[in-house]
C-alpha cells in the first residue's frame, strides 16, 4: 500500500557525499527484504540524483538500531541505514526485493517534513 508521506533524509555517511543534503523524499511504503526485515521505500522528490555512475530515483532505509520499529521511520524520526536502489530497478511496496537490486550506501536520519 502506497502512503506518500514527505520526509527529509539527512545524509551522515558516506562522509565524502557532496550532493543535496538533506534529500527531500516521499515514503512509498514498507517492503520486505530477503532477510525478512522491513525496509521503507523512498523516492526522491527532486528527481534523480547521481551517485558515481548511477542515477538514483529510489532508496531503501532500515532502522540502524534494533530498538526502533519500522513505524519509527514512517511516523517519527530515527537513524537509518541507507540502500541505493540500482538505476535499472524499480521497487514496489509489498513486493520482496533481491539484494542484487540494491547497494549498501550510507547512514542518515529520516524525519517527517
Amino acid at each position: 500500500m502506497s502512503e506518500n508521506r514527505q520526509h527529509r533524509l539527512e545524509i551522515y555517511e558516506p562522509y565524502d557525499y557532496d550532493g543535496r543534503n538533506p534529500l527531500a523524499v516521499t515514503g512509498k511504503g514498507l517492503i520486505r527484504g530477503a532477510n525478512g526485515a522491513f525496509y521503507y521505500l523512498l523516492e526522491s522528490e527532486d528527481g534523480p540524483f547521481r551517485i558515481g555512475d548511477q542515477e538514483i530515483r529510489q532508496l531503501l532505509v532500515l532502522p540502524r538500531y534494533a530498538s526502533d520499529p519500522p513505524s519509527t521511520m514512517q511516523e517519527n524520526s530515527c537513524t537509518v541505514n541507507i540502500e541505493l536502489v540500482r538505476s535499472d530497478v524499480t521497487l514496489q511496496p509489498g513486493v520482496v526485493f533481491s539484494y542484487n537490486d540494491v547497494e549498501h550506501w550510507g547512514v542518515g536520519k529520516i524525519t517527517l517534513a
